[in-house]
């Protein structure tokens, strides 16, 4: 026997209810989406940036900061990435970058894991490990978030940071890690296996 056609207008309701509540009413969470960058072949994609003083020592010039691959040191592998900063001004952040695509006009949950090295534990807040995780690109160390203080412990350490926001309709965010100074020193410190999941 046929259906008849009230079952396939009944169905045709449903199917055009359901389309209209998932592209009016987004689930916030919609996929899953994780990566891991260990810096091995290149940056994967992140770029370096920062925010420093001007160089009362050299007029007209911001003070010496650098992100490099290195393979000086480790947590995995042979490279991992360096951040220098001449923190002698007291002020100064430097990070690196990367835009991810994601589900436009969504609710996002953004967990960052990562190792970071820091050549000696001391008691003095020397520098912050900071983060960032958002729409915007970060530009300013008001953007980041400090996650902890970067001399807790001589040698590796894991940090996380977490956070919950909303996407617009451009459909991309931007993580971001790093240092920013605390302590009027030259300071280097390594990131390596960084590892993010979006919900």
């Amino acid at each position: 026997m046929k259906p008849s056609r009230q079952i396939y207008f009944v169905i045709s309701i449903v199917l055009v209810s359901v389309f209209a509540v998932w592209y009016l009413y987004p689930n916030p969470i919609l996929y899953d989406k994780t990566f891991e960058q260990d810096f091995e072949l290149d940056f994967g994609g992140w770029t370096k940036d920062a925010q420093v003083p001007p160089d009362p020592n050299n007029p007209g010039h911001p003070v010496a900061w650098e992100v490099s691959r290195v393979t000086s040191l480790s947590h995995s592998g042979q490279y991992s990435v360096e951040l220098y900063i001449d923190g002698r001004q007291d002020d100064g952040t430097v990070w690196i970058e990367k835009k991810i695509s994601v589900k436009p006009n969504s609710q996002i949950q953004a967990n960052v894991s990562f190792e970071f090295y820091s050549i000696d534990e001391s008691f003095n807040t020397i520098a912050g490990v900071c983060a960032y995780a958002g729409i915007s690109d970060p530009e300013a160390e008001e953007d980041f978030f400090v996650v902890d203080p970067a001399n807790l412990k001589a040698g590796w350490k894991n940090y996380n940071y977490t956070t919950t926001f909303n996407t617009d309709s451009r459909g991309e965010m931007w993580i971001a890690l790093g240092i920013t100074v605390f302590w009027e020193t030259e300071m280097t410190y390594n990131i390596d296996d960084v590892k993010v999941a979006i919900t």
